[in-house]
Protein backbone atom coordinates (compact mmCIF):
# COMPACT_ATOMS: atom_id res chain seq x y z
CA UNK A 1 0.00 0.00 0.00
CA UNK A 2 1.31 3.41 -0.79
CA UNK A 3 2.52 5.49 2.29
CA UNK A 4 0.93 8.66 2.53
CA UNK A 5 3.22 11.48 2.53
CA UNK A 6 2.67 14.39 4.55
CA UNK A 7 5.60 17.06 5.23
CA UNK A 8 6.57 18.67 8.57
CA UNK A 9 4.32 22.27 7.54
CA UNK A 10 1.34 20.07 6.29
CA UNK A 11 0.97 18.09 9.64
CA UNK A 12 1.72 21.20 11.79
CA UNK A 13 -0.82 23.47 9.90
CA UNK A 14 -2.77 21.62 8.01
CA UNK A 15 -3.37 18.14 10.50
CA UNK A 16 -3.35 21.25 13.62
CA UNK A 17 -5.89 22.81 11.09
CA UNK A 18 -9.18 23.02 13.17
CA UNK A 19 -11.01 20.55 10.48
CA UNK A 20 -11.84 18.34 13.30
CA UNK A 21 -13.39 20.22 15.36
CA UNK A 22 -15.94 22.43 13.70
CA UNK A 23 -19.25 20.91 14.36
CA UNK A 24 -20.73 22.00 10.61
CA UNK A 25 -17.74 21.21 8.43
CA UNK A 26 -17.21 24.20 7.75
CA UNK A 27 -13.89 25.65 7.27
CA UNK A 28 -14.08 29.26 8.44
CA UNK A 29 -15.49 27.65 12.19
CA UNK A 30 -11.90 26.80 12.61
CA UNK A 31 -11.06 26.59 16.45
CA UNK A 32 -8.26 23.47 16.40
CA UNK A 33 -6.01 24.55 19.28
CA UNK A 34 -8.63 25.11 21.45
CA UNK A 35 -8.10 22.76 24.93
CA UNK A 36 -10.72 24.52 26.71
CA UNK A 37 -14.32 25.17 26.47
CA UNK A 38 -15.32 28.84 24.73
CA UNK A 39 -16.40 31.54 26.83
CA UNK A 40 -20.12 32.88 25.97
CA UNK A 41 -22.33 35.91 26.39
CA UNK A 42 -26.21 35.75 27.05
CA UNK A 43 -28.37 38.58 27.19
CA UNK A 44 -31.66 37.85 28.90
CA UNK A 45 -34.19 41.23 28.37
CA UNK A 46 -37.76 41.25 29.88
CA UNK A 47 -39.76 44.54 30.30
CA UNK A 48 -40.96 47.32 32.55
CA UNK A 49 -38.37 47.62 35.15
CA UNK A 50 -39.11 46.48 38.56
CA UNK A 51 -40.35 46.64 42.27
CA UNK A 52 -37.21 47.51 43.79
CA UNK A 53 -37.67 46.70 46.76
CA UNK A 54 -39.08 43.27 46.14
CA UNK A 55 -36.28 42.82 44.06
CA UNK A 56 -33.50 43.79 45.70
CA UNK A 57 -31.87 40.88 48.28
CA UNK A 58 -31.63 41.69 51.77
CA UNK A 59 -28.24 41.11 53.76
CA UNK A 60 -24.41 41.43 53.24
CA UNK A 61 -22.26 40.02 50.32
CA UNK A 62 -21.90 36.99 51.33
CA UNK A 63 -24.87 36.76 53.66
CA UNK A 64 -27.61 37.65 51.73
CA UNK A 65 -31.50 36.10 51.29
CA UNK A 66 -32.93 36.51 47.65
CA UNK A 67 -35.78 38.81 47.40
CA UNK A 68 -39.67 37.40 46.80
CA UNK A 69 -38.95 38.20 43.15
CA UNK A 70 -35.90 35.95 42.45
CA UNK A 71 -37.02 33.21 44.83
CA UNK A 72 -37.33 31.24 41.33
CA UNK A 73 -33.31 31.58 41.25
CA UNK A 74 -32.64 29.87 44.56
CA UNK A 75 -31.15 26.36 43.09
CA UNK A 76 -28.68 28.75 41.13
CA UNK A 77 -27.58 30.65 44.08
CA UNK A 78 -23.92 29.98 44.31
CA UNK A 79 -24.28 30.79 40.53
CA UNK A 80 -25.53 34.14 40.28
CA UNK A 81 -24.68 37.84 41.25
CA UNK A 82 -27.61 40.21 42.12
CA UNK A 83 -26.13 44.03 41.80
CA UNK A 84 -27.43 47.12 43.47
CA UNK A 85 -26.42 50.79 42.81
CA UNK A 86 -25.64 50.84 39.44
CA UNK A 87 -27.06 54.12 37.25
CA UNK A 88 -27.84 54.42 33.48
CA UNK A 89 -26.92 58.25 33.76
CA UNK A 90 -26.03 58.24 30.39
CA UNK A 91 -29.77 58.09 29.16
CA UNK A 92 -30.84 60.34 32.26
CA UNK A 93 -31.00 63.79 31.18
CA UNK A 94 -31.47 63.16 27.27
CA UNK A 95 -34.68 64.58 26.50
CA UNK A 96 -35.54 62.28 23.19
CA UNK A 97 -37.58 59.34 23.94
CA UNK A 98 -39.31 58.14 26.80
CA UNK A 99 -37.82 56.88 30.05
CA UNK A 100 -38.39 53.15 28.37
CA UNK A 101 -37.23 54.12 24.76
CA UNK A 102 -33.90 55.97 26.19
CA UNK A 103 -33.64 52.66 28.68
CA UNK A 104 -34.03 50.02 25.82
CA UNK A 105 -31.50 52.46 23.77
CA UNK A 106 -29.17 52.08 26.22
CA UNK A 107 -28.65 48.74 28.01
CA UNK A 108 -26.52 47.55 25.58
CA UNK A 109 -25.01 50.31 23.70
CA UNK A 110 -23.64 52.66 26.55
CA UNK A 111 -25.31 55.68 24.49
CA UNK A 112 -28.42 57.84 24.29
CA UNK A 113 -30.48 57.67 21.24
CA UNK A 114 -30.69 60.05 17.84
CA UNK A 115 -33.76 61.92 17.60
CA UNK A 116 -36.07 60.27 15.18
CA UNK A 117 -40.17 60.70 14.94
CA UNK A 118 -41.10 57.24 16.92
CA UNK A 119 -43.74 57.98 19.73
CA UNK A 120 -42.54 56.27 23.08
CA UNK A 121 -45.03 56.88 25.38
CA UNK A 122 -45.57 60.65 25.79
CA UNK A 123 -42.59 61.42 23.31
CA UNK A 124 -42.91 61.32 19.70
CA UNK A 125 -39.11 61.95 19.37
CA UNK A 126 -37.09 58.78 19.78
CA UNK A 127 -34.89 57.71 17.30
CA UNK A 128 -32.26 54.68 16.90
CA UNK A 129 -29.57 54.40 19.44
CA UNK A 130 -26.26 56.09 18.79
CA UNK A 131 -23.85 53.07 19.41
CA UNK A 132 -23.15 49.56 18.90
CA UNK A 133 -24.72 47.07 21.63
CA UNK A 134 -22.16 44.88 23.64
CA UNK A 135 -23.06 41.73 22.12
CA UNK A 136 -22.28 42.80 18.87
CA UNK A 137 -19.52 44.45 19.77
CA UNK A 138 -18.17 41.58 20.95
CA UNK A 139 -18.82 39.22 17.97
CA UNK A 140 -17.17 41.84 16.09
CA UNK A 141 -14.01 41.82 18.09
CA UNK A 142 -13.59 38.76 18.98
CA UNK A 143 -14.66 37.29 15.93
CA UNK A 144 -15.98 33.66 17.19
CA UNK A 145 -14.99 30.86 14.68
CA UNK A 146 -19.10 29.72 14.92
CA UNK A 147 -21.25 29.64 12.28
CA UNK A 148 -23.41 32.61 13.49
CA UNK A 149 -21.48 35.21 15.14
CA UNK A 150 -24.15 36.62 17.50
CA UNK A 151 -27.77 35.34 17.65
CA UNK A 152 -30.65 37.27 18.05
CA UNK A 153 -34.00 35.94 19.93
CA UNK A 154 -37.20 37.37 20.55
CA UNK A 155 -40.35 36.07 21.73
CA UNK A 156 -43.72 38.06 21.06
CA UNK A 157 -41.70 41.32 20.79
CA UNK A 158 -43.90 42.78 17.87
CA UNK A 159 -42.42 46.83 17.90
CA UNK A 160 -40.27 47.41 15.23
CA UNK A 161 -39.65 50.51 16.30
CA UNK A 162 -36.90 52.17 18.96
CA UNK A 163 -38.81 50.44 21.74
CA UNK A 164 -38.76 47.04 20.30
CA UNK A 165 -34.34 46.85 19.60
CA UNK A 166 -31.99 45.59 21.80
CA UNK A 167 -29.21 45.29 19.93
CA UNK A 168 -27.45 47.43 17.32
CA UNK A 169 -24.66 46.78 14.71
CA UNK A 170 -23.69 50.30 15.08
CA UNK A 171 -25.43 53.70 15.27
CA UNK A 172 -28.82 53.89 13.81
CA UNK A 173 -28.34 50.43 12.89
CA UNK A 174 -30.79 48.25 14.91
CA UNK A 175 -30.27 44.69 14.38
CA UNK A 176 -33.79 42.82 14.64
CA UNK A 177 -34.48 39.28 16.74
CA UNK A 178 -36.14 36.49 15.25
CA UNK A 179 -39.50 35.62 16.64
CA UNK A 180 -40.79 32.74 15.04
CA UNK A 181 -39.18 29.69 16.54
CA UNK A 182 -39.50 27.31 13.87
CA UNK A 183 -37.40 29.94 11.18
CA UNK A 184 -34.53 29.46 14.03
CA UNK A 185 -35.22 25.93 14.28
CA UNK A 186 -34.53 25.95 10.04
CA UNK A 187 -31.69 28.81 10.34
CA UNK A 188 -29.73 27.16 13.19
CA UNK A 189 -30.41 23.52 12.66
CA UNK A 190 -30.26 23.45 8.30
CA UNK A 191 -33.38 21.12 8.85
CA UNK A 192 -36.95 22.47 8.08
CA UNK A 193 -39.94 22.28 10.47
CA UNK A 194 -41.31 18.61 11.85
CA UNK A 195 -42.57 16.56 8.78
CA UNK A 196 -40.25 18.12 6.33
CA UNK A 197 -36.95 17.90 5.32
CA UNK A 198 -36.25 14.43 5.91
CA UNK A 199 -34.79 11.63 4.26
CA UNK A 200 -36.83 8.75 3.74
CA UNK A 201 -35.85 6.93 6.31
CA UNK A 202 -36.16 9.65 8.49
CA UNK A 203 -32.60 11.05 9.09
CA UNK A 204 -32.53 15.18 9.41
CA UNK A 205 -30.04 17.22 8.23
CA UNK A 206 -28.99 17.31 11.13
CA UNK A 207 -28.28 13.60 11.71
CA UNK A 208 -26.61 13.47 8.64
CA UNK A 209 -24.06 16.78 9.16
CA UNK A 210 -23.63 14.74 12.61
CA UNK A 211 -22.63 11.84 10.31
CA UNK A 212 -19.86 14.12 8.20
CA UNK A 213 -18.39 15.39 11.47
CA UNK A 214 -17.73 11.87 13.12
CA UNK A 215 -16.50 11.01 9.29
CA UNK A 216 -13.90 13.85 9.77
CA UNK A 217 -12.68 13.22 13.02
CA UNK A 218 -12.35 9.82 12.28
CA UNK A 219 -10.15 10.72 8.90
CA UNK A 220 -7.75 13.22 10.77
CA UNK A 221 -7.44 10.47 13.56
CA UNK A 222 -6.04 8.36 11.01
CA UNK A 223 -3.84 11.17 9.54
CA UNK A 224 -2.20 11.39 12.94
CA UNK A 225 -1.91 7.90 13.25
CA UNK A 226 0.08 7.49 10.01
CA UNK A 227 2.65 10.37 10.98
CA UNK A 228 3.05 10.42 14.47
CA UNK A 229 5.91 7.91 14.00
CA UNK A 230 7.98 9.75 11.50
CA UNK A 231 8.10 13.04 13.64
CA UNK A 232 10.48 14.24 16.55
CA UNK A 233 9.39 14.11 20.05
CA UNK A 234 8.71 17.55 20.18
CA UNK A 235 6.29 17.56 17.43
CA UNK A 236 4.70 14.26 18.81
CA UNK A 237 3.93 15.98 21.93
CA UNK A 238 2.51 18.56 19.94
CA UNK A 239 0.36 16.22 18.23
CA UNK A 240 -0.95 14.50 21.58
CA UNK A 241 -2.09 17.73 22.50
CA UNK A 242 -3.87 18.59 19.86
CA UNK A 243 -5.57 14.78 19.67
CA UNK A 244 -6.39 15.26 23.20
CA UNK A 245 -8.33 18.25 22.02
CA UNK A 246 -10.06 16.66 19.15
CA UNK A 247 -11.33 14.42 21.54
CA UNK A 248 -12.40 16.90 24.40
CA UNK A 249 -14.54 19.25 21.37
CA UNK A 250 -15.83 16.12 19.66
CA UNK A 251 -17.03 14.78 23.58
CA UNK A 252 -18.28 18.50 23.68
CA UNK A 253 -20.35 18.06 20.52
CA UNK A 254 -22.03 15.21 21.13
CA UNK A 255 -19.35 12.84 19.28
CA UNK A 256 -18.76 10.43 21.70
CA UNK A 257 -16.26 9.79 24.38
CA UNK A 258 -16.45 12.34 27.61
CA UNK A 259 -16.24 15.82 28.28
CA UNK A 260 -15.54 15.44 31.93
CA UNK A 261 -12.64 13.61 31.63
CA UNK A 262 -13.79 10.93 33.94
CA UNK A 263 -15.02 8.36 31.18
CA UNK A 264 -18.69 9.60 32.16
CA UNK A 265 -20.75 11.20 28.89
CA UNK A 266 -22.37 14.48 29.63
CA UNK A 267 -25.16 15.18 31.03
CA UNK A 268 -26.24 17.41 27.55
CA UNK A 269 -25.29 16.67 24.52
CA UNK A 270 -25.15 18.65 21.16
CA UNK A 271 -28.87 18.08 19.35
CA UNK A 272 -31.74 20.36 18.21
CA UNK A 273 -34.81 20.53 20.46
CA UNK A 274 -37.76 18.95 19.67
CA UNK A 275 -40.45 21.65 18.23
CA UNK A 276 -43.88 19.78 17.75
CA UNK A 277 -46.56 21.20 16.06
CA UNK A 278 -46.51 24.37 15.07
CA UNK A 279 -48.41 27.26 17.00
CA UNK A 280 -50.01 29.91 16.79
CA UNK A 281 -47.89 32.92 17.69
CA UNK A 282 -49.58 35.83 17.60
CA UNK A 283 -51.54 34.44 20.70
CA UNK A 284 -50.61 36.09 24.29
CA UNK A 285 -51.93 32.17 25.86
CA UNK A 286 -48.72 31.26 23.80
CA UNK A 287 -46.21 33.22 25.35
CA UNK A 288 -44.54 30.25 27.24
CA UNK A 289 -44.45 27.68 25.09
CA UNK A 290 -42.55 30.20 22.36
CA UNK A 291 -40.09 31.34 24.94
CA UNK A 292 -39.46 27.49 26.14
CA UNK A 293 -38.64 27.13 22.35
CA UNK A 294 -36.63 29.95 21.70
CA UNK A 295 -34.79 29.06 24.98
CA UNK A 296 -33.95 25.62 23.95
CA UNK A 297 -33.14 26.75 20.82
CA UNK A 298 -30.31 29.10 21.94
CA UNK A 299 -28.78 26.21 24.89
CA UNK A 300 -28.76 23.68 21.70
CA UNK A 301 -26.87 26.48 19.63
CA UNK A 302 -24.76 27.39 22.42
CA UNK A 303 -24.15 23.49 23.43
CA UNK A 304 -23.22 22.99 19.61
CA UNK A 305 -20.94 25.94 19.04
CA UNK A 306 -23.22 27.32 16.23
CA UNK A 307 -22.78 30.73 18.22
CA UNK A 308 -21.16 32.03 21.51
CA UNK A 309 -23.17 35.33 21.77
CA UNK A 310 -26.65 35.71 21.88
CA UNK A 311 -29.90 37.68 23.44
CA UNK A 312 -33.47 36.67 24.21
CA UNK A 313 -35.89 39.31 24.46
CA UNK A 314 -38.93 39.54 25.49
CA UNK A 315 -42.01 41.72 24.33
CA UNK A 316 -40.75 45.54 24.01
CA UNK A 317 -40.05 47.87 26.44
CA UNK A 318 -42.94 49.80 27.53
CA UNK A 319 -44.28 46.60 27.20
CA UNK A 320 -48.96 46.26 27.04
CA UNK A 321 -48.67 42.38 26.48
CA UNK A 322 -51.61 40.32 28.33
CA UNK A 323 -50.77 37.56 30.32
CA UNK A 324 -53.83 35.31 30.88
CA UNK A 325 -52.06 31.96 31.50
CA UNK A 326 -51.38 33.76 34.74
CA UNK A 327 -54.69 34.80 35.51
CA UNK A 328 -54.46 38.67 34.33
CA UNK A 329 -56.72 40.39 32.21
CA UNK A 330 -54.60 44.17 32.36
CA UNK A 331 -51.83 44.85 30.05
CA UNK A 332 -48.46 44.80 31.62
CA UNK A 333 -47.25 48.25 32.06
CA UNK A 334 -50.49 49.50 33.18
CA UNK A 335 -50.34 47.05 36.27
CA UNK A 336 -46.45 48.29 36.32
CA UNK A 337 -47.93 51.36 37.84
CA UNK A 338 -50.66 50.09 40.09
CA UNK A 339 -50.12 51.95 43.77
CA UNK A 340 -49.56 50.77 46.61
CA UNK A 341 -49.58 47.09 46.11
CA UNK A 342 -49.31 45.45 43.25
CA UNK A 343 -49.50 41.36 43.39
CA UNK A 344 -49.92 41.00 40.00
CA UNK A 345 -46.67 42.99 39.19
CA UNK A 346 -45.10 40.20 41.22
CA UNK A 347 -46.92 37.67 39.57
CA UNK A 348 -45.48 38.55 35.93
CA UNK A 349 -42.30 38.92 37.00
CA UNK A 350 -41.97 36.12 39.23
CA UNK A 351 -42.60 34.03 36.05
CA UNK A 352 -39.86 36.17 34.42
CA UNK A 353 -37.42 35.09 36.73
CA UNK A 354 -38.67 31.22 36.61
CA UNK A 355 -38.46 31.32 32.75
CA UNK A 356 -34.63 32.56 33.60
CA UNK A 357 -34.13 29.73 35.92
CA UNK A 358 -35.31 27.74 33.34
CA UNK A 359 -32.31 28.83 30.47
CA UNK A 360 -29.92 28.72 33.48
CA UNK A 361 -31.04 24.88 34.22
CA UNK A 362 -30.53 24.16 30.42
CA UNK A 363 -27.41 25.52 30.09
CA UNK A 364 -26.27 23.99 33.78
CA UNK A 365 -26.93 20.64 32.39
CA UNK A 366 -24.47 20.60 29.50
CA UNK A 367 -21.11 19.00 30.95
CA UNK A 368 -17.78 21.14 29.86
CA UNK A 369 -15.13 19.75 31.67
CA UNK A 370 -14.77 19.79 35.30
CA UNK A 371 -17.42 22.73 34.87
CA UNK A 372 -21.01 23.38 32.88
CA UNK A 373 -21.92 25.18 29.52
CA UNK A 374 -23.74 27.81 32.10
CA UNK A 375 -20.12 28.03 34.02
CA UNK A 376 -18.49 29.19 31.10
CA UNK A 377 -21.32 31.38 30.11
CA UNK A 378 -21.62 35.55 31.05
CA UNK A 379 -25.63 35.84 31.68
CA UNK A 380 -26.64 39.42 31.53
CA UNK A 381 -30.53 39.97 32.86
CA UNK A 382 -31.18 43.31 32.01
CA UNK A 383 -34.99 45.66 31.75
CA UNK A 384 -34.55 48.63 30.56
CA UNK A 385 -35.89 50.78 34.01
CA UNK A 386 -35.55 50.45 37.45
CA UNK A 387 -38.42 51.10 39.73
CA UNK A 388 -41.36 50.88 37.83
CA UNK A 389 -43.45 53.03 39.40
CA UNK A 390 -41.29 55.92 39.27
CA UNK A 391 -39.79 55.29 35.60
CA UNK A 392 -36.10 55.50 36.99
CA UNK A 393 -33.42 55.22 35.28
CA UNK A 394 -31.09 54.65 37.78
CA UNK A 395 -30.46 51.37 40.53
CA UNK A 396 -31.63 48.97 37.53
CA UNK A 397 -31.64 45.71 38.78
CA UNK A 398 -28.84 44.44 36.68
CA UNK A 399 -28.23 40.28 37.51
CA UNK A 400 -25.36 38.21 36.13
CA UNK A 401 -25.09 34.33 36.63
CA UNK A 402 -22.47 31.94 35.12
CA UNK A 403 -18.87 32.97 35.48
CA UNK A 404 -17.64 32.99 32.20
CA UNK A 405 -14.89 30.43 33.06
CA UNK A 406 -13.91 31.21 36.21
CA UNK A 407 -13.81 35.13 35.70
CA UNK A 408 -16.75 36.23 38.41
CA UNK A 409 -17.50 35.32 41.69
CA UNK A 410 -20.43 34.57 41.96
CA UNK A 411 -22.65 33.44 44.84
CA UNK A 412 -22.33 37.16 46.49
CA UNK A 413 -25.08 40.10 46.32
CA UNK A 414 -22.87 43.15 45.26
CA UNK A 415 -24.27 46.28 46.63
CA UNK A 416 -22.47 49.87 45.47
CA UNK A 417 -24.46 51.45 47.93
CA UNK A 418 -23.60 49.60 51.15
CA UNK A 419 -21.88 51.35 53.85
CA UNK A 420 -21.93 54.59 52.36
CA UNK A 421 -21.32 53.92 49.19
CA UNK A 422 -21.69 55.78 45.66
CA UNK A 423 -23.34 54.48 42.42
CA UNK A 424 -21.68 53.07 39.50
CA UNK A 425 -22.79 53.69 35.63
CA UNK A 426 -24.23 50.35 33.79
CA UNK A 427 -21.43 51.60 31.01
CA UNK A 428 -18.69 50.38 33.39
CA UNK A 429 -20.99 46.72 34.09
CA UNK A 430 -20.51 46.57 29.87
CA UNK A 431 -16.93 46.99 29.79
CA UNK A 432 -16.57 44.13 32.63
CA UNK A 433 -18.12 42.20 30.63
CA UNK A 434 -16.24 42.59 27.58
CA UNK A 435 -12.90 42.16 29.49
CA UNK A 436 -14.14 39.05 31.15
CA UNK A 437 -14.97 37.87 27.17
CA UNK A 438 -11.49 38.39 26.56
CA UNK A 439 -11.52 42.01 24.94
CA UNK A 440 -9.08 44.72 26.28
CA UNK A 441 -11.34 47.53 26.20
CA UNK A 442 -10.95 50.23 28.40
CA UNK A 443 -14.48 51.67 28.39
CA UNK A 444 -17.58 51.36 26.31
CA UNK A 445 -20.34 53.31 24.74
CA UNK A 446 -20.11 57.14 25.46
CA UNK A 447 -16.86 57.60 27.27
CA UNK A 448 -18.55 60.41 29.45
CA UNK A 449 -19.89 57.78 31.66
CA UNK A 450 -16.91 54.80 31.42
CA UNK A 451 -14.21 54.92 33.56
CA UNK A 452 -13.23 51.02 33.67
CA UNK A 453 -14.12 47.81 34.68
CA UNK A 454 -16.24 47.96 37.96
CA UNK A 455 -14.33 46.76 40.89
CA UNK A 456 -15.24 43.45 43.62
CA UNK A 457 -16.95 41.78 40.50
CA UNK A 458 -14.00 39.64 39.12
Amino acid sequence: MRQRMISRRRMLQGALAATATIPLLNSELARGQETTAPKRFVVFYTPNGTSESKWMPTGTETNYTLSPLLQPLSPFKAKIMPLRGINMNVVVNSNIGSEHARGIGGLLTGRALLKGNFKSFMSTNAGWSSGISLDQHLAKKLNPPTLFKSLELGVQVRDAEVRGRLSYAGPDQPVPPREDPYDTFQQLFGASVPGQGQDPGGSTALDRLRAQRRTVFDILREDIADVRPRIGKEDRLKLDAHMQSIQDIEARLGGGGSSNGGGTPATGSCQAPALGDRIDLSKDDNMPVIGKLQMDMMAAALACDLTRIATIQWSYAESEHLYPFLGLTENHHAISHQWPTNAKYEKIHTWFAEQLAYLLGKLDSYAEGDRTLLDNTVVLWVTEIGESMQHALTNIPFLLAGSGGGVFRTGRFVDYLANGGSARQHNDLLVTIANAMGTDDKTFGDPNYSTGALPSLT
